[in-house]
């Protein structure tokens, strides 16, 4: 029986390390902005796309796709950024870049449906089929990977905005926009930066998400509301927040699978979402918006 449990634990870690990569990007963005892309489960799926055109169509290996996952996201946050958010943020209508973003997602979506068709690809990774048993448990050598890479990236991230100047000047800009101006700071090429990174982590964990999922052209979609719920527990805006509910939701998940089925994992993780708005509406790490991000 501990046996079982402790099989279960990892298979939660490895859920909500995909989680909360997904969810960091939505939750940086809101903490500067206050504000929520919609097209953020597109680049997931786009990052899934340009991992496995990468490794299947021009045989690279799979971790460089990782990389070029990262650089594909990175790229879509700057042009989704320069193309919708800017241009509409100086209009002082906040429903505008809200509204944009939801065409935006359904532009690339019906793009990748023409591009790539209806029929889900099967992206293989080569560390799936490794095996390693420890103590009557296994996992796969792919489990460990998006484990280290994920846990590595929320080291990056936290070390960025703690110890960096333009982590500072970001959390400066989430803190007071107008006051981080006149400090000299530039808040438009920091938004930006938050853009990057946030849309770099989501393209990321679609490289990683796509050998889990079964890829079609809205595959990040089943993946964004686990990360909206995650973001919401959390905290909206709080990275330590959302972090944790990452991990609470992945094992929860994991568990649920175990004892009631699958079936019901996602009435389980609503219902907590539930609880946690009637009972803690600011989320499980309830702080001042200036201290958040």
């Amino acid at each position: 029986m501990l046996t079982v449990a402790l099989q279960q634990g990892i298979n939660g870690l490895v859920l909500g390390s995909l989680y909360v990569l997904v969810a960091l990007g939505l939750t940086l963005i809101y903490g500067v902005l206050v504000q929520i892309n919609f097209a953020h489960a597109d680049i997931v799926t786009l990052g899934a796309f340009s991992a496995y055109f990468f490794t299947h169509a021009f045989g690279g290996g799979y971790l460089p796709s990782i990389a070029v996952a990262l650089l594909v996201g990175a790229a879509l946050g700057f042009l989704i950024n320069a193309a919708v958010f800017a241009p509409l943020r100086e209009r002082g209508n906040e429903l505008l870049p809200l509204i944009a973003t939801i065409g935006v997602s359904v532009m690339l979506e019906n793009v990748m449906l023409a591009w790539f068709g209806p029929i889900p690809y099967a992206f293989d990774s080569p560390y799936s089929e490794r095996v390693i048993r420890f103590g009557g448990m296994f996992f796969t050598a792919q489990s460990v990977l998006i484990i280290a890479v994920s846990a590595a990236a929320i080291g990056l991230l936290y070390a960025f905005m703690k110890f960096t100047f333009l982590g500072k000047a970001l959390r400066a800009v989430a803190q007071d926009r107008e006051t981080a101006g006149l400090m000299g700071i530039n808040p438009n090429r920091v938004i930006m930066l938050t853009f990057v990174i946030a849309s770099a982590l989501a393209g990321m964990g679609g490289a990683m998400l796509g050998p889990v999922l079964v890829l079609t052209p809205f595959a990040g979609a089943s993946v964004i509301v686990k990360a909206f719920a995650i973001v919401i527990i959390g905290g909206f805006g709080n990275v330590e927040g959302t972090i944790i509910a990452g991990l609470i939701v992945g094992l929860i998940e994991s568990y649920t699978t175990q004892v009631l089925g699958p079936g019901l994992i996602d009435i389980v993780v609503f219902a907590l979402l539930l609880l946690m708005l009637a009972v803690r509406p600011t989320g499980l790490i309830a702080e001042r918006r200036e201290e958040n991000v």
